[in-house]
């Protein structure tokens, strides 16, 4: 049977829950979603996927062990997440790189990157076909293997495996091993981008609270004071990252000023705006908020990666196959000298 996880931390959904009456109990939070009632739900049982971490072997066995490394890595970030929100904490660098860290691995386990990842992989299958009908690079590459193996390896067979391969870009096991196995290097690709900059938390003005979601990091660009466009990739000329870190409080990166900041109610709006487009699925807030639902149910996952958030310039053939020559060093071959 496989292993029940959850798509974001129990302990990251506590810091919006309603705590439990008894002690030990997991504390609700309410939870929207497009099109549905709005119910207070136990952070246990929110956001649980079974076998969601889970890696097929080829043997058919499913390796479920990334779960616990995962939550390890994730507990050493829980101090840091909590005191993140007080005027106290220092953030010097190894504090930054404790919660650049938790920011990335929460990221890139979302279902949301879950599902880019399965897109991007049915986008590079057809450039990556056609490497079959080029035959320079056929031939290229099986003199390439004939030179490292000793063995003969005829074009037909580099043609086959081109389209094997291809074949497994829209396999669910390939995509669901290849999102787990990235995690990790996308969570530290983003601690790198994300500890040099100006870090500002936002405080929240009393009557007001900040959500959050299933895809708690967001991102955008802020065209005017009332103008927030959603959705941007890290590395974008003025983007700015933010990931709520409780009700009260909400961390931003890219904005030069004092550590903290008491924000308005307006920049509360816009901020929860924000995080309702880019959810995959869920927001959670600790107090039912009726603009929340009518705002879930209007702009509930409009920020979409890789439809119209997040889209880059996409590799075609050509470029798919300079990185395979330079990756596996096949160099182009003259038809008379066959070097």
């Amino acid at each position: 049977m496989s292993i029940g996880s959850h798509i974001i931390p129990r302990f990251y959904l506590e810091q919006f829950s309603n705590p439990a009456k008894r002690k030990g109990r997991p504390g609700k939070v309410w939870t929207y979603e497009k099109g549905k009632p709005t119910h207070p739900r136990a952070t246990d049982a929110q956001g649980y996927e079974n076998g969601y971490f889970a890696q097929v072997q080829e043997d058919g066995q499913r390796d479920e062990s990334f779960e616990a490394k995962l939550a390890e890595l994730e507990a050493r970030c829980n101090d840091a997440l909590v005191c993140a929100k007080s005027e106290l904490y220092e953030f010097n660098l190894t504090n930054k790189n404790t919660l650049a860290l938790y920011m990335g691995l929460l990221s890139a386990r979302s279902s949301a990157r879950k599902k880019f990842t399965a897109g991007n992989w049915a986008k590079l299958k057809e450039p990556f076909s056609k490497l079959e009908f080029n035959d320079e690079y056929v031939n290229d590459t099986a003199a390439h293997f004939s030179e490292t193996t000793g063995e003969i390896i005829k074009p037909d067979l580099i043609r086959e495996m081109i389209r094997k391969h291809a074949a497994t870009f829209t396999e669910n096991n390939m995509i669901g091993n290849t999102f787990v196995q990235t995690i990790l290097f996308h969570a530290e690709v983003m601690k790198k981008e994300l500890v040099p900059r100006p870090w500002q938390v936002w405080k929240a003005p009393t009557g007001t609270e900040f959500v959050t979601s299933d895809n708690p990091v967001v991102t955008f660009i802020r065209l005017r004071e009332d103008a927030w466009h959603p959705g941007h990739g890290f590395r974008t000329p003025g983007v700015v990252i933010a990931f709520p870190l409780a009700p009260t409080a909400c961390l931003t990166i890219g904005i030069e000023g004092w550590y903290f900041r008491d924000v308005d109610e307006a920049t509360v709006i816009q901020m929860n705006e924000v995080t309702v487009r880019c959810c995959d699925r869920f927001v959670y807030s600790k107090t039912f908020d009726k603009g929340i639902e009518e705002m879930v149910n209007s702009f509930a996952r409009t920020s979409v990666p890789g439809v119209n958030a997040f889209v880059g310039q996409f590799p075609g053939t050509e470029q798919i196959e300079a990185h395979l020559r330079k990756t596996m060093g096949i160099r182009k071959r003259t038809a008379t000298s066959g070097k």
